[in-house]
């Protein structure tokens, strides 16, 4: 009966710690989204965010990377951090990816200048004493 206990504890165990890494990653990615909305093209200050909510071993270099993908014209700040194997800090065989929308509020260098989905358009009576 022991040893099906203790594999049942491991088993526990396992998933209490993929449950902590899925946590880690999302809120990475949401302190990631919300950097990127501000400083779009710096990555350091966007890596620097994520990893401020993320507790050691899970925050180390090798653990945790961080990144901004762009899909149908829409920005995602992406964290991915390495599953720990029985032990926080060991890696295992595969990475829990957490995304969070980046909402724009300063347009990026290196972005085409295209419209913000659902603006009003520019009042063209604007200043010319219409409607007030």
């Amino acid at each position: 009966m022991v040893p099906f206990m203790m594999l049942a504890l491991a088993l526990v165990w396992q998933v209490l710690l993929i449950g902590l890494t899925s946590m880690y990653a999302s809120h990475g990615a949401a302190e990631a989204a919300r950097q990127a909305a501000v400083t779009p093209d710096d990555m350091e200050r966007i890596d620097e965010e994520a990893r401020k909510r993320v507790r050691s071993p899970w925050d180390a270099p090798d653990v945790l990377t961080t990144s901004v993908v762009e899909r149908e014209g829409v920005r995602y700040a992406r964290v991915s951090v390495a599953m720990p194997v029985f032990f926080p800090g060991t890696e295992g065989p595969w990475d829990i990816t957490g995304e969070a929308k980046v909402v724009t509020e300063v347009t990026p260098r290196n972005a085409v200048d295209r419209p913000i989905p659902d603006e009003d358009p520019p009042d063209d009576h604007a200043g010319q004493g219409g409607d007030r």
